[in-house]
């Protein structure tokens, strides 16, 4: 970064953290500490995610960084995932593991996945709902991806588009999928199939990580406005600070509403992204090896959560000695709306009916977090948007990252490489700046 150029930086999740660590900008955090959604809570010997996290991505340069940069130590896990539905657990993912469903649900998976097999394979789809009919056939559509698709996205399929797939979901070959259904298989497939979790600490080890870098953070700083004509940005408590280029991750819609003067058709691009959010429910329970599962998915709108994981699994840190902890995941939206005075009852009662807790388990702990900006959505006019968005910030000399910066389903990996990104993209336009004076 040009020494002349000022650079600052809102939000201070992994993103953000990233962009300084990298550039050496100023972040700017509204609440009282970075770290986003990457940090964890510590509640009477609990640890809770803001959400269930797992590391599981392999760029080299993202491990080097975190293990050696940064000090982080990590446990290397191989995955003990599953899915209730049918009123039967089997093992995830649901296309390679139809054993133990009954016998008519395995002929309907088996059926459809070898009619797809003996068809041409298309190279671009519509939508999403045309991709799981054309990839995995009706039977896994039916029984599994759609539902729980609509459960966890909250729209329709057929309203989203492709682009976020990438490896997300594992494809397997006709084989797999047969012997996925005759018997149980000790194969895992998909991404993270192994991953890593901080020894200590939860996955707010990462934010801490980044702040042993002497990074300049000012906590408890949230923007209100900002006047992109003067390159000034206010913030609640009065304070002001000038930049030369801006880095944003906070959620793209909410800094068009902070910007002055904004033409009515990046208005309308900003207020046309989706989301769907996260009800985040935690439970302690005073009752060791509650399960050796690290997370289990709930298809069915029977049960309000579409995930639920088991952090005492992932690290001893998250638990008290001879206790047990879970943590619930409840999506909603608009689109599929949630009553928030009822729903911890109900999650609690949903696990009764899984035979997750006994109504005799004793409760020690129960908490909850928000996650309103959980996972954008694909929809198709999200790419237009974007991209108009991004042009018309730039054009302002802004320039966004992360998830929620640049609306893209990223991973942790994912967002700390996109703040590698954007404070390369500051420090060239710094360059070209300083070159043309």
């Amino acid at each position: 970064m040009n020494d002349k150029t000022k650079l600052v930086i809102l939000g201070g999740g992994l993103a953000g953290l990233s962009a300084a660590y990298h550039s050496g900008g100023s972040i700017y955090e509204k609440e009282p500490a970075a770290g986003g959604l990457c940090r964890s809570e510590r509640i009477d010997g609990y640890t809770f995610d803001r959400g269930s996290h797992i590391f599981h991505g392999r760029d080299p340069y993202v491990l080097n960084l975190l293990e050696n940069a940064l000090g982080i130590t990590f446990k290397m896990q191989s995955r003990s995932c599953w899915i209730y539905s049918h009123g039967v657990y089997t093992k995830y993912p649901f296309q390679v593991n139809t054993y133990g469903l009954a016998e008519n649900v395995v002929q309907d998976c088996l059926r459809g996945f070898r009619e797809v097999c003996h068809k041409p394979r298309k190279k671009e789809f519509d939508n999403y709902r045309d991709w799981i009919y054309a990839t995995f056939g009706k039977g896994i559509a039916e029984h599994f991806y759609i539902p729980h698709s609509e459960k966890f996205w909250t729209i329709p399929v057929e309203e989203m588009t492709t682009d976020w797939l990438d490896v997300r979901v594992p494809i397997p070959k006709l084989e797999d999928v047969v012997r996925g259904a005759e018997s149980y298989q000790t194969r895992e497939f998909g991404p993270n199939a192994q991953f890593r979790y901080p020894r200590e600490e939860g996955m707010g080890r990462l934010p801490r990580g980044f702040l042993t870098k002497d990074l300049q953070i000012r906590p408890e700083k949230e923007a209100v406005s900002i006047d992109t004509h003067n390159k000034t940005i206010e913030f609640s408590d009065g304070e002001k600070t000038d930049y030369e280029i801006l880095v944003s991750t906070i959620p793209v819609p909410e800094l068009i509403r902070l910007l002055k003067d904004v033409p009515p058709e990046i208005k309308k691009s900003a207020e046309g992204l989706r989301c769907n959010s996260i009800f985040c429910v935690y439970i302690g329970i005073e009752k060791e090896n509650l399960t050796d599962n690290h997370w289990v998915y709930f298809p069915e709108d029977e049960f309000p959560f579409f995930r639920i994981s088991f952090p005492m699994n992932l690290s001893p840190y998250c638990a008290p000695k001879n206790r047990s902890s879970i943590l619930a995941e409840v999506p909603y939206s608009k689109y599929r709306p949630i009553d928030r005075s009822k729903i911890i009852d109900s999650v609690i009662e949903a696990l009764i009916r899984a035979e997750i807790l006994q109504k005799t388990d004793k409760i020690d702990k129960v908490g909850s977090y928000d996650i309103v900006y959980g996972y954008p959505i694909y929809d198709h006019s999200r790419k237009d948007n974007v991209f108009r968005l991004e042009r018309y910030l730039k054009e302002k000399s802004i320039l966004i990252a992360g998830r929620y910066g640049r609306w893209e389903y990223q991973w942790m990996h994912d967002a700390i490489l996109d703040g590698k990104r954007v404070a390369e993209e500051a420090d060239k336009l710094s360059s070209e700046w300083a070159y043309g004076r």
